[in-house]
């Protein structure tokens, strides 16, 4: 009996297929048969056609992407029952330590028994193989999930030791969704020291299906093709799994091998290139799963598999759609007291309200506007009945009354379920226009006047909207004697004057209409010009200034009120598309430019469906919009505002599929004051 070479899969990165040594050399069918045996039982049932959807511990030996992938801890013990008393064991751990990031590692232990090879001439043959294994997988965005296994290489054969050392890499890509996969692998890229025999490299690529209810698998298809690259041998396979209301598994896998013989061109004979396998596998309480597989490997045999799996932790899906779906109470917890003296934070009492029967873990950070995280307090179960912060950040110092700091609590059922609820500890100064008289805006400099259509942005009332506010300010005239103030539309002609004696008014409100009482429809070619006549004989101008600006921005000081954007929507849909996630991604870093930030988020639709549905669209799309900011960057929803328009107020009025794209929108005005 030849020496036998027992190596395992795992995946090196294509880069390392070019630098890693790979020795050509050939070897034996029944060699080539013991190295194609991989131990878990659930891909074995499916023709090891598992490149595509491995995600837990199985992903050390089909595809290590599938690492970043695992959802729950896994510990996994296998015993493989074959012929000739040959015993295998298998033992692997593996653990998702973040959403994007995961490790593991396995041992396989073969002992072939002891046996006589020359009908007792010679000692019995006695013969060992170890393969000890350390993977770890990293995504890269929501598609792409990149693994890496190292695998250190035992055997012994009548005393002989051999050893080695290989390394594997495998990706694993959403094609669009999670229900389409393509995988990728490198695999048995090593050496081996005191054999000649080579390890058999190969290079894989697999297509997979799945339909889940929640993170659950319920069907799933995987198609292989593999290739040896230091022999003919090729291999394709198919597999499916489906599962039984969660509870009982049913797997079938058909593999093509073109080591197998074929005399003759015939039903029989392309039949022997098949290999069947099937399996069943019983699942108890999503935690403890017991799985079967026969395999069959043709004169070798049948290979009996038998897997017990303990799933443990928090499913990472599961917690990843309760973030996503969390449930805002702003009177979860309250803040009843807040201690100050000397301009020094000296404690704060919460009062949680919530129902203490199903909690099964809570937090309580508490936070800088930015987010950066100063204290947290967290717990198993019911949660107290007041919770406590001193003052202190985690090294002791005391937090100054003067910054903006936040608390936010969070609640978990024992369903999964999140409530939260976010606000300030020390209530910031709120942003107003000032219209009293006797005070002014100080602004920028060059900026003598400043103009911006606020109400007509932010109020909910329609003829409200229709209406433009100035605030303005003279720093050139000390003693007025007179002033005019007047709106040319875009012929330059003056369809609204305002006129008075004396000091100039820091607020002025324009209704939007012209002298005859109708309501100017294109504010946007609208300009204005104020003049100022001092006692003295001295003028000032301000002329040709844009009514409306696109974008445009009120600024006094360290305040500013600013047109941040639009963000577009497909036909009747709520769904941020990929291009405007970017722009918010933009926009979140613009805002983190602020404090005591105000943000209001006005939805808008087309023309196409009833007033009721344009409505209900519009108030979705502004909510998804401040989804996406509160849940990606935390930006306190306490600060936001967002309201509906329906289809009211339109930005493009041509009848055409851009003018309704263009009205398909959220626009988003920030208020808050420079940091």
């Amino acid at each position: 009996m030849s020496r036998i070479n027992f190596f395992k899969v795992i995946m090196i990165m294509a880069v390392l297929a070019a630098g890693m040594p790979v020795f050509a050399a050939n070897f034996g069918t029944t060699t080539a048969e013991f190295l194609k045996i991989n131990p878990e039982a659930a891909p074995a049932g499916m023709g090891e056609s598992y490149i595509a959807i491995g995600e837990g511990t199985n992903s050390l030996q089909y595809n290590a992407g599938g690492l970043a992938l695992m959802d729950r801890g896994e510990a996994t013990f296998t015993d493989i029952m074959w012929f000739n008393n040959i015993n295998m064991l298998h033992f692997a751990l593996g653990y998702p330590f973040s959403d994007d990031f995961g490790m593991g590692g396995s041992i396989l232990w073969i002992n072939y028994g002891s046996f006589d090879s020359t009908g007792g001439v010679a000692p019995a043959v006695e013969m060992q193989n170890g393969v000890l294994n350390f993977g770890a997988g990293k995504s890269l965005g929501e598609s792409v999930h990149l693994g890496l296994n190292i695998r250190g290489l035992y055997e012994n054969f009548m005393g002989d030791s051999s050893f080695g050392f290989s390394a594997d890499a495998g990706a694993v890509i959403m094609l669009g969704s999670r229900n389409f996969t393509l995988g990728l692998t490198a695999k048995n890229l090593g050496i081996l020291f005191g054999t000649p025999d080579p390890l058999p490299a190969e290079l894989g690529a697999g297509v997979g299906f799945r339909l889940f209810n929640g993170s659950f698998e319920f069907l799933t298809v995987d198609l292989d093709v593999r290739k040896t690259l230091n022999a003919d041998n090729f291999f394709a396979g198919i597999g499916v799994e489906g599962y039984i209301m969660q509870i009982l598994a049913l797997r079938f896998g058909m593999r093509y091998n073109n080591a197998l013989e074929m005399d003759a061109l015939s039903f029989n004979s392309v039949s022997n290139m098949l290999i069947f396998s099937a399996g069943a596998g019983f699942t108890i309480n999503d935690s403890i799963s017991i799985d079967y597989a026969y395999t069959p490997m043709g004169d070798l045999g049948a290979v009996q598999r038998l897997t017990l799996k303990y799933r443990f932790g928090d499913s990472r899906y599961a917690k990843k759609m309760a973030d996503r779906n969390v449930k805002i109470e702003p009177k979860a917890i309250e803040v009843p007291e807040v201690n100050v003296s000397g301009g020094e934070i000296k404690g704060v009492s919460f009062k949680p309200n919530i129902s203490a029967g199903n909690v099964k873990e809570w937090t309580l950070a508490i936070k800088t506007s930015d987010g950066r995280i100063v204290r947290s307090f967290s717990g198993v179960g019911e949660v107290p009945k007041e919770l406590s912060w001193d003052g202190t950040d985690a090294y002791g110092r005391i937090a100054k009354s003067d910054v903006n700091y936040v608390f936010d609590f969070k609640a978990r059922d024992e369903g999964g379920d999140i409530i939260k609820s976010l606000g300030h500890i020390v209530t910031p100064k709120q942003l107003k226009f000032v219209r009293e008289e006797d005070m002014r805006f100080v602004p920028i400099k060059g900026e003598e006047m400043l103009v911006a259509p606020v109400t007509m942005l932010v109020s909910p009332d329609a003829d409200e909207r229709k209406q433009v506010p100035f605030v303005m300010i003279n720093r050139k005239i000390k003693n007025v004697q007179d002033w005019e103030f007047e709106i040319l539309d875009g012929d330059k002609t003056v369809i609204k004057k305002f006129t008075g004696t004396g000091m100039i008014p820091s607020y002025l409100v324009w209704d939007g209409k012209d002298t005859y009482g109708n309501y100017v429809t294109r504010l946007k070619d609208c300009r204005y010009v104020l003049t100022v006549n001092g006692i003295d004989g001295k003028k000032a101008e301000i002329r040709n200034r844009r009514v409306v600006r696109d974008t445009f921005v009120i600024s006094a000081k360290s305040r500013r009120l600013k047109m941040a954007g639009r963000i577009f929507f497909d036909a009747n849909s709520a769904d941020i598309t990929r291009q405007m996630e970017y722009k918010l991604d933009e926009l979140a870093r613009e805002i983190s430019g602020f404090t005591n930030l105000q943000i209001y988020m006005q939805g808008h639709s087309s023309m196409e469906g009833d007033n009721a549905h344009n409505q209900k669209l519009s108030q979705d799309r502004a909510k998804s919009v401040l989804r996406y900011l509160v849940e990606k960057y935390r930006v306190s929803p306490l600060s936001i505002t967002t309201v509906g328009y329906g289809a009211d107020i339109p930005l493009d009025t041509a009848d055409t599929e851009v003018g309704r794209m263009r009205n398909r929108r959220v626009e988003i005005i920030i208020i808050g004051e420079k940091k």
